[in-house]
């Protein structure tokens, strides 16, 4: 939870929010640095009861703000890094933490700790947490935020497979609006909620 100006996620975070806010959001998440790989970040999983579960090791660019997979997809798990033995990984939803702060306000879920923490930032009516994966939104992960208002935000693509998982639940609805409004290039490239932020806040998403 420092070197923040070594941390090349925090500091593109920066370019979006401005310091303030950027750091405002930082400590929010809890978002931390490693060293692992120069400029690194951690986004930690910490539960509702404030049990951290594991840390999810993340290299972005600096610049854009977009994921490093060359040469190689840099991501890796803290207790991996650590070589931990028998560590028995068991996660919750990224943000998880935040609903002991507040039994009221609507609950938005997204895919991936970034899409969480930019849309936070841009839409801080909603408590955001992410599944930290397409596949990992399950209805165990789902139990915390039982019974309270929440609404899905999959990524382009994903829609049907979260509609199933969650089909049947009345208190949990999946929003369609990035469905309804993709272009077929906007498929293709698989965007989510944050590209559609970023876009609409550099002016160039047509309103």
């Amino acid at each position: 939870m420092a070197r923040h100006d070594r941390n090349y996620f925090c500091r593109w975070l920066c370019t979006i929010f401005g310091e303030s806010r950027a750091f405002q959001l930082t400590n929010r998440f809890w978002i931390g640095t490693s060293k692992h790989w120069m400029g690194a970040c951690v986004f930690w999983q910490i539960d509702e009861s404030w049990n951290i579960r594991g840390g999810k090791i993340m290299l972005y660019d600096t610049m854009t703000g977009k994921r490093v997979k060359h040469p190689f997809c840099h991501i890796q798990w803290v207790h991996s890094v650590l070589n931990i033995p028998n560590y028995n990984l068991q996660q919750c939803l990224f943000g998880e933490h935040q609903l002991s702060s507040d039994d009221n306000m609507p609950i938005a879920i997204v895919e991936s700790e970034k899409t969480a923490i930019v849309a936070s930032g841009f839409m801080p009516e909603f408590i955001w947490l992410a599944t930290a994966g397409k596949g990992n939104l399950s209805i165990e992960k789902l139990t915390p935020v039982q019974g309270r208002k929440v609404v899905l935000f999959p990524d382009l693509g994903a829609f049907d497979k979260w509609q199933t998982v969650v089909n049947g639940f009345a208190w949990i609805r999946v929003s369609d609006i990035l469905e309804r409004y993709a272009t077929e290039e906007n498929r293709k490239a698989g965007l989510d909620l944050a590209d559609y932020l970023l876009l609409e806040h550099s002016g160039s998403l047509a309103s």
